[in-house]
């Protein structure tokens, strides 16, 4: 099994913002709301494994949620930018 150590990699952008465009306070909303989002999935997710015909499709669709929040408020080529 080959690894990716670039995963491993602390990711540090002192102008994460400026590239951006956003503010301090808009981006900690945004990243709250995503990061909530994701605590769903993970909970929805740990229920459907176990309950198969509970939350048939909802991890899928908040994760898509959050893509298309992104794509929305930072551009659909956000890998571009970075």
């Amino acid at each position: 099994m080959v690894v990716d150590l670039n995963y491993l990699k602390m990711d540090l952008d002192f102008k994460h913002l400026k590239k951006i465009k956003s503010s301090w306070f808009k981006h900690f909303l945004y990243a709250s709301y995503f990061n909530f989002l994701a605590i769903l999935i993970f909970i929805t997710g740990l229920i459907h494994s176990v309950l198969p015909w509970i939350f048939t499709f909802t991890p899928y669709k908040l994760a898509k949620k959050i893509v298309d929040g992104t794509e929305k408020q930072f551009g659909s080529n956000f890998k571009k930018r970075n």
